[in-house]
């Protein structure tokens, strides 16, 4: 069960009254403005998020992740992994209708059928007051909301009676899950994982080659890939004398966005990982940075047994 969550930080709101159509209305903190004109009939009495608000100017991106106070890593790096191999998927998966005010969102059950989730306005506002995955709670913008489209559709789904309130749902979906099930609920298709193995007289390097020549025909195929990391493992004179032993510098028990691997100078396969929490600080491994994105030696990951497997989605259909 992976369930590494980010710091959370405030929520701030920016509304745009020129975009407002007659009949309209928004909710600002301590007062309701109503737009006249047009009758109000047919439209939702209040409606902060719409089409317009989905995705920045490129489309949805990996870097319209940040996770914070909810532990669902392996569901929002699975959508950074999609938004960045497949947009197409996400602008298909998300619908805005004008008259309720609602998105559709297209998830995926069990075994693979569609299902159709209603997000409300209130449920999205809900969403941003938890500090859940997207950029909007923490930039003060209404935009990119696709991440807290789909994360609220998801907790929707796991809740038995959303009628009051989605604190089930977000119950069971915010402490921790599994890669190929989030697959499985975007794609419809569970992927296939990559572990690390060495065969009858194979070299390591042999299978590292392997194992980053199937990670890389992925990407290239345009294929959604994650990595599940988990605790390094420690030598016998490690736990002896109390050493945390060789730490990969990536969260344990964590999900990240795989962008690519390549061979560095010294001919070392490198992996290209994004973290959700669109922050690479307060890991604890030493290698600390700001930037979201950091590069991990396959070698050191298959050595510490850091990497429990990457999950590889569907290619695009």
């Amino acid at each position: 069960m992976i369930e590494a969550a980010g710091a959370a930080t405030g929520v701030a709101n920016r509304f745009n009254l020129d975009s407002l159509l007659a009949g309209s209305s928004v909710s600002i903190p301590g007062m309701r403005i109503s737009i006249d004109g047009a009758s109000a009939a047919g439209k939702a009495a209040e409606v902060r998020f719409d089409a317009a608000d989905l995705y920045g100017a490129k489309g949805p991106q990996a870097a319209d992740i940040r996770q914070d106070a909810l532990g669902d890593c392996y569901f929002v790096a699975t959508l950074g992994a999609v938004a960045r191999q497949q947009p197409d998927a996400i602008r298909n998966m998300i619908s805005f209708d004008a008259k309720t005010g609602n998105f559709t969102v297209t998830l995926h059950d069990g075994d693979g059928n569609p299902q159709s989730v209603q997000v409300t306005q209130a449920e999205l506002e809900d969403n941003l007051a938890r500090q859940g995955g997207s950029t909007v709670d923490n930039s003060g913008l209404d935009g990119p909301i696709w991440p807290a489209v789909a994360e609220t559709a998801y907790a929707k789904v796991h809740d038995s009676n959303p009628a009051d309130g989605l604190t089930e749902g977000y119950n069971a979906i915010a402490n921790g899950g599994w890669p190929q099930d989030a697959m499985q609920a975007i794609t419809g298709d569970r992927g296939d994982e990559i572990r690390y193995s060495e065969g009858f007289f194979e070299s390591e390097n042999s299978a590292l080659d392997r194992m980053a020549g199937q990670v890389d025909a992925a990407l290239s195929n345009g294929r959604p890939v994650t990595l599940w990391t988990v605790p390094e493992n420690r030598s016998l004179w490690d736990k002896i004398r109390g050493n945390e032993g060789t730490q990969d510098g990536l969260v344990d028990n964590h999900v990240y966005t795989v962008e690519g691997v390549h061979k560095n100078a010294d001919g070392e396969w490198m992996v290209t990982v994004r973290n959700p929490w669109s922050t690479n600080m307060n890991v604890g491994e030493g290698h600390d940075t700001a930037s979201p994105t950091m590069e991990v030696p396959l070698r050191t990951l298959a050595d510490t047994g850091g990497a429990e497997a990457f999950t590889v989605g569907p290619a695009s259909r």
